[in-house]
């Protein structure tokens, strides 16, 4: 098998002149948060510093340097982080820091109904930082909050009249780990500042990565924002965040299993040499981090470990994520002596490893947040990382050109960035994004309060102009409000009338999720734990047993490799000839494209036709059905799979095909 193996020199910060009354010398980029944040000279400021610098204990920095310079009023943070997990662990440092935290989540907050909003308002408002998640922020700035229900006319709540009262509240937004979103995510953040800068101007906002997302950088530039960068040098003196390491690439041949898991186990066992690593590890006191792709190859792994070798192995992946843990993060690594996780490891998470096997990940940044995991802190570590053979070919093409065993750290980066490609970022995209997020917010709003939103527009207006797919969503949505008031079948057949409205609804509802939709059940595993996991990956990658009455599925065991038991799913989400639409079941290639695709349009388009031949005729109106199918064309480029609200799923259990699961 061939391998690649060389060295990386340890990362050090340097230290700069500024030292807070706590005692701490501070890192250049952590100067910028010790300050007066309101007399910051720009709106936004984009901090690149490695995983291990000491961003998240900078947090709290605007807090602090207002207490040590005796501010009458105190500064408040909002920090937004991509998982809950990352939440409770800043929660964690700031609290040790005496900061006052609240951390608002779907599990935090226990009220309902109206109450859910004014819990969310009265934490902010009683804390100093508080740590959400996009989630959170998405619902509450589409008026998930505030939207009346079924019984009520109009919501009022205490305190809270619309979204922008949150950020009123605010000095300072921190993206932490932004890296993560993609287009439509960024496009939402993105809108989030451009209507709080017109709104009120004083927030400022600090996006933070060790993997920055230089478009990002490039569409505000061309929105006539100007960010300052600021990135934190290395040297070869100062606080060791990342000791030494030794890297060992191993090209996966396509003779086996394209992974990890492929190159560590064979015919159900570890491998003699791997079991050695390992147990030599072990016996030293060293603790071993394991990263899969996979969430099943992490799950059969921990099962072939825990079989062969006398450790405490720790899994660490999203099944478990919801899972009920009284014990805390410090209590779980004191006493485990394997890591197993997934992508999980790329989010925030400080696991002290000085041994670790991993597969690469997809792009270029999954790879640089995982190998920031291991040796925190340390003199040493070593690293086994399979890689495919394309990356595997660039590396020793490029590294053949360096002829050095040792490199350091920039030479390092600068290798990694010629042999590994990263996600593509879809640039065109934003701008429309961009003003579909800003007519579902305005949109919102007016549903809720048509005065307050009256004031609103006249501060935003500038904004629609900005991002003219606005408009579409407008026009659109005022031929629908005209058909909806058809009762008398003017216009459309009340049956077809309904499929509109029904299907607009639900790709309205699309932009309050910020993530895409998911059937979540709960899951029994491991002889009685409980968790809440997404039903069509348990479905595929373990063999279940089904309790549709409690919604819950019992995993007897993880499958050798991934099947499509299910084969498609249900949706009111695209008009179709039959309504509601099939997406995959008979038609296999549908269904690989779904699911293996990010944007969905040339679906969505596919079914259109259909909806519009069938239904055509029982339109009285024909004009109006002309020009309401060009609008509703102009919407295929954002149709990501976001847009897609699953109603059911199609599953194939061999002989029984089962389209009513749900």
């Amino acid at each position: 098998m061939e391998s690649l193996k060389f060295r990386v020199s340890k990362k050090c910060l340097p230290f700069g002149d500024k030292v807070i009354k706590q005692g701490f010398r501070l890192h250049k980029f952590q100067e910028i948060f010790y300050s007066d944040v309101a007399e910051l000279e720009k709106d936004v400021y984009f901090i690149v510093a490695p995983t291990g610098a000491g961003k998240t204990f900078s947090f709290a920095f605007p807090i602090l340097y207002a207490k040590d310079n005796n501010y009458l009023t105190s500064r408040r943070g909002l920090i937004v982080v991509p998982t809950n997990a990352l939440a409770e662990d800043i929660e964690k440092t700031l609290k040790e820091q005496g900061i006052k935290v609240e951390t608002i989540t779907g599990k935090t907050l226990t009220k309902k109904g109206k109450e859910r909003g004014e819990e969310l308002i009265e934490k902010l408002k009683n804390c100093e930082i508080a740590v959400t998640n996009p989630d959170i922020l998405n619902y509450m700035i589409n008026s998930g909050y505030h939207l009346p229900r079924k019984n009520e006319k109009f919501r009022h709540l205490k305190g809270f009249p619309d979204w922008s009262a949150f950020f009123n509240a605010l000095d300072y937004v921190i993206f932490d780990e932004y890296h993560l979103y993609d287009e439509e995510q960024i496009a939402n953040i993105l809108i989030w500042f451009l209507m709080t800068k017109e709104l009120f101007g004083k927030i400022k906002w600090f996006f933070v990565s060790a993997t920055p997302e230089e478009n990002l950088i490039e569409f505000l530039n061309e929105n006539g924002i100007t960010p300052e960068i600021i990135e934190q040098p290395l040297s070869n003196e100062g606080r060791v965040i990342q000791g030494e390491m030794e890297i060992e690439f191993i090209k996966i041949s396509k003779r086996i299993e394209r992974s990890l898991f492929g190159h560590l186990i064979e015919d159900g066992r570890l491998k003699e040499n791997i079991k050695d690593i390992i147990e030599k590890a072990i016996s030293n006191n060293e603790k071993i981090l394991i990263i899969f792709n996979s969430l099943r190859d992490a799950m059969r792994m921990k099962y072939i470990i825990e079989n062969e070798i006398d450790a405490e192995v720790w899994v660490n992946t999203g099944l478990q994520t919801r899972e009920e843990n009284n014990n805390n993060l410090d209590e779980i690594l004191s006493k485990t002596d394997i890591i197993i996780t997934t992508s999980k490891a790329e989010v925030g998470v400080n696991y002290p490893v000085s041994l670790c096997f991993m597969d690469s990940g997809l792009y270029l940044r999954n790879f640089m947040q995982r190998i920031g995991r291991v040796g925190r802190g340390m003199e040493k570590c070593k690293i086994y990382c399979t890689v495919i053979t394309k990356i595997f070919n660039n590396l020793e093409k490029h590294f053949n050109k360096i002829k050095k065993e040792k490199l350091n750290y920039y030479e390092f980066v600068d290798l990694m960035k010629k042999a590994f490609e990263d996600r593509e970022f879809k640039k065109d995209k934003v701008p429309k994004f961009c003003g579909a997020v800003l007519w579902s917010v305005l949109n919102s709003m007016e549903e809720y309060d048509k005065k307050l939103t009256y004031q609103r527009k006249e501060k935003l207006e500038t904004l629609r102009d900005k991002f003219p797919y606005y408009w579409v969503f407008y026009h659109l949505n005022e031929k629908i409000k005209r058909i909806e008031e058809d009762e008398d079948e003017e216009i459309v057949d009340e049956d077809v009338r309904e499929e509109l409205l029904k299907w607009w609804r639900s790709f309205k509802n699309s932009f309050i999720r910020f993530r895409g939709d998911s059937v979540i059940w709960k899951v029994i595993y491991e002889d009685g734990k409980e968790t809440e996991y997404d039903l069509l990956w348990i479905l595929d990658n373990a063999f279940v047993e089904v309790n549709k009455e409690n919604r819950t599925v019992i995993i007897r065991d993880f499958r050798e490799k991934r099947e499509c038991v299910v084969r498609g799913i249900i949706t009111f989400s695209l008009l179709d000839k039959d309504y509601p639409s099939t997406i995959g079941g008979i038609d296999k290639g549908e269904w690989f494209k779904f699911l293996y695709s990010d944007y969905i349009g040339d679906i969505f388009l596919q079914k259109f036709e259909s909806w519009k031949i069938y239904k055509e005729k029982y339109f009285e109106d024909e004009t109006l059905f002309e020009e309401l199918v060009k609008d509703i064309e102009l919407l295929a480029p954002i149709y990501s799979k976001k847009r897609i609200e699953i109603f059911d799923l199609v599953v194939d259990y061999g002989e029984v095909w089962c389209d009513d699961i749900l």
